[in-house]
């Protein structure tokens, strides 16, 4: 998602960009929210884990359940794929797509005069093609992009991380510039590169028919669109806060639904068995983007769940800008001390609040939260257009990309 709106924010600002896809987009169902109608789209074969995994379903989906992948002979696995060298070798792309990649790259660099090189992680293979070319032209600008940290000291997702950190630093030395989401990361991927600036997530701009009035759910309804994280994501306070009210009847369970929609449903149900909501909770699975955005616009509080320590913060996901757009009262429950810049982004936007799982009276404040989402909806009487109010404007991917391009050479 991130590389879709930043090609398209790109697009008024470059004479032409062209785009490097391996083969594996034509075996893995697609996303047509996505299409970007790019003429410049230069396939390049991979054969990679994801591709010798894949089996043969209507989504192609790898063999792998999210159940599976916790186990821990699987997480070994999947630490030992996500770690160099074997992140090179068969991780995401792999070194047939490295090596045909660098030549198709370097191919276009002299016939288009092609003057910027950006390389966004994940996969780590695309930074390893931008490292490359940085080699054979200096002159050309690259800025490596990284949504995700490579080495994360709470995933814990990599093997022997001193040496993960030393072979990104070798490869970003080469850089003229790093991207990341947040300040938060940003502070992370400085030990590791010269130059980092933040370019987040952000908001797309509203077309005509988003901006049609938005017929809202006939309950009151709590959605949580995306992935749960196992030990990191927590939805945990929040459910025990609305179980509470369903007891106590502040809540009538009658006029009260909890949405999940995302791969890991059998996740979310055990939360949902541990806290007795299983009357409430309407659990639709995996489902498009499309229909995910649908869902977030018509519910009447959208969950995000996220996590921080004392030394890493500001894990600001796609979901977040999505939240935003969707006009709708965002609840954040941070597994984790506080997060400064989550917080001060919902009250600059005035869409929601953060909430800490480390924070004296949480748990009150969100019931407050809740209530107070609750009497609005009782009081709605008719659809509303859905808003783009100027305080979201420097989260939209215009302004942002704007100012980007401004500081490049």
């Amino acid at each position: 998602v991130r590389i879709h709106h930043f090609y398209k924010a790109a697009l008024p600002w470059f004479d032409a960009i062209h785009v490097l896809a391996t083969s594996n987009r034509r075996f893995f169902l697609q996303d047509s929210s996505l299409e970007t109608g790019c003429q410049n789209i230069h396939e390049v074969p991979a054969w990679d884990l994801r591709r010798l995994t894949i089996r043969k379903t209507n989504e192609n989906a790898p063999f792998v359940s999210s159940s599976l992948k916790e186990r821990p002979l699987m997480r070994l696995l999947r630490q030992l794929v996500d770690s160099f060298p074997l992140n090179i070798l068969i991780g995401d792309g792999g070194l047939i797509y490295i090596l045909t990649g660098y030549l198709k790259a370097r191919r276009l660099i002299k016939q288009e005069g092609i003057t910027h090189v950006f390389s966004t992680f994940r996969p780590y293979s695309d930074h390893i093609i931008g490292y490359l070319l940085k080699g054979r032209f200096p002159e050309v600008y690259w800025i490596a992009d990284f949504r995700d940290l490579h080495v994360d000291p709470v995933r814990k997702n990599t093997l022997c991380p001193p040496f993960q950190r030393w072979c990104n630093r070798q490869i970003l030395r080469r850089t003229d510039l790093v991207t990341t989401v947040s300040e938060g990361l940003k502070r992370e991927i400085q030990k590791l590169a010269p130059r980092v600036r933040v370019l987040r997530n952000g908001i797309g701009e509203l077309s005509e028919e988003d901006q049609r009035p938005v017929k809202k759910f006939a309950r009151f309804t709590i959605s949580y669109t995306g992935a749960l994280y196992t030990g990191k994501s927590d939805p945990g306070p929040l459910l025990e806060v609305i179980h509470n009210l369903l007891e106590d009847e502040t809540l009538p369970a009658s006029q009260t639904d909890l949405c999940y929609a995302g791969p890991t449903w059998l996740i979310w149900d055990t939360f949902i068995k541990k806290y007795g909501l299983d009357k409430i909770t309407n659990n639709l699975g995996y489902l498009s983007r499309a229909e995910a955005l649908a869902i977030q616009e018509k519910s009447h509080i959208n969950l995000l769940l996220t996590w921080s320590t004392g030394n890493l913060k500001g894990v600001l996901t796609g979901k977040l800008f999505e939240y935003l757009a969707a006009d709708t009262p965002i609840l954040a429950l941070i597994n984790g001390p506080s997060d400064p810049e989550l917080a001060g982004i919902l009250s600059r936007c005035d869409r929601g609040a953060a909430f800490s799982s480390q924070s004296p009276g949480q748990k009150e404040q969100m019931r407050s939260f809740i209530l107070e989402a609750f009497g609005q909806w009782k009081e709605e009487l008719e659809d509303t257009p859905k808003k783009q109010p100027d305080y979201l404007k420097p989260y939209t991917w215009q302004v942002m990309m704007e100012q980007f391009i401004k500081e490049l050479p």
